[in-house]
């Protein structure tokens, strides 16, 4: 069945137990896979794109080891039996951005603080958090900026798919929980939205769950699996269209979750209704 025509019956599968829940996560995974929208051959291959990306990493090599920066060296090749599409390539997030960086300003600059509870967990959901200055809230806690992705480590909550592109920071810059996993992308090779529906993907979450270490209720998705997982990238403005739709997709979701909604309350009332004419 092709995906246009299952939203167009989308209301013979509400029946099924958290039907809406199930088309946000295929929607996420035919996304990166190529099969969301179609390829456009004049927007040639994603492999420019990170050629682009590793010669800007290595020139940022030395600086962000100056910083203290995390810097994962990313595998030369990917070992993945999965097909993407011809104008796509497997790569990591190692390789095309930066992972937990460090921020570097002033300390009575204010800048955003944001816990773990101000992370969404939904789709496009609110990013919650206070400004504070940066002296306050840069030592013991996690940094990041605006466009950066950041993914919760922790379980449950990376089983929740709670993840974040920034925006909006005071000054553009924030930290917060230590409990994130943060990728900031090195050029311009990845539309950072497109980052987070990879990781909010159905698969990415599953496979992610076994490699997870610590004890029971504190397990945590290692540093590794975040930066080196293989990534599929599409060319740029592929990139953007995918997001455009996924974006489409999700608000069509949002009005069938409430019609689903409402259509259960109506029925509760019929039921009410005739228990009160029957006693």
């Amino acid at each position: 069945m092709k995906l246009e025509m299952f939203f167009e019956k989308f209301d013979q599968f509400t029946s099924a137990p958290n039907a809406v829940a199930k088309m946000r996560e295929l929607i996420m995974q035919l996304a990166v896979q190529g099969k969301l929208v179609e390829q456009n051959p004049d927007e040639g291959s994603a492999t420019k794109l990170i050629e682009r990306s590793i010669n800007e990493r290595n020139r940022l090599f030395k600086e962000n080891r100056k910083r203290n920066s995390k810097l994962i060296t990313p595998v030369g090749e990917f070992n993945t039996d999965r097909s993407i599409p011809k104008s796509w390539v497997w790569t990591s997030l190692a390789e095309i951005s930066l992972i937990n960086p460090r921020n570097d300003i002033e300390d009575d600059a204010l800048a955003t603080f944001i816990p773990m509870s101000g992370i969404p967990q939904i789709y496009r959901g609110p990013l919650g958090g206070e400004v504070r200055p940066w002296g306050e809230i840069k030592k013991s806690f996690t940094h990041f900026a605006d466009g950066d992705i950041a993914l919760a480590k922790i379980t449950p909550c990376y089983q929740n798919g709670k993840s974040v592109v920034f925006h909006g920071l005071k000054n553009g810059i924030g930290a917060g929980t230590t409990e994130l996993h943060v990728a900031r992308p090195i050029g311009d090779p990845v539309f950072p939205e497109y980052v987070w529906i990879f990781l909010k993907s159905p698969l990415f979450i599953a496979e992610g769950i076994p490699a997870m270490t610590g004890t029971a209720g504190q397990k945590r998705v290692p540093t590794g699996y975040f930066a080196l997982k293989p990534f599929p990238l599409p060319p740029f403005a592929e990139q953007k269209r995918i997001v455009a739709k996924v974006d489409d997709l999700m608000v069509l979701c949002d009005r069938l979750e409430v019609q689903l909604a409402d259509s259960r309350t109506a029925a509760t009332k019929l039921m009410e209704a005739a228990v009160a004419e029957l006693t």
